[in-house]
């Protein structure tokens, strides 16, 4: 990744401002009932290798900050919502998923798992501008 981010300071210009922005792994997915704002009946976390590649990319970008490539203008996370029509299709969208474990932790019995759920999911992101 730091390649890439060398590549990108390269042809912006001076000032020039790259938005990184990626999933965040340190956090763990919520699952909410109902609405993308209802009650956490659930986590989802990382795989492994996905905690690996984000930590290289947090190492990636603080190489660039450090050697005085670009400067952070502004970093934090932010949450989107993915909707599901039940379980199920939850459980599917897992299943193939490379980034989330294929398991939901379930805080609430079976039942109180019907409908709709929404899984909430965290991105970092850092303005970066050129220097």
């Amino acid at each position: 990744m730091v390649d890439a981010l060398e590549e990108a300071r390269r042809i912006l210009v001076d000032g020039g401002v790259l938005v990184d922005a990626r999933p965040d792994s340190r956090v763990s997915a919520r699952v909410r009932a109902r609405s993308a704002t209802g009650r956490v009946i659930g986590t989802i976390g990382s795989q492994r290798p996905t905690k690996s590649d984000d930590t290289h990319s947090d190492h990636a970008v603080a190489d660039v900050l450090r050697r005085g490539l670009f400067t952070s203008r502004r970093r934090g996370r932010l949450w989107h919502a993915i909707p599901f029509e039940d379980a199920g299709e939850l459980q599917d969208y897992l299943d193939d998923h490379l980034r989330f474990s294929h398991r939901v932790r379930w805080r609430v019995p079976r039942a109180a798992r019907a409908g709709r759920l929404f899984v909430e999911r965290a991105v970092r992101f850092e303005v970066l501008e050129r220097r």
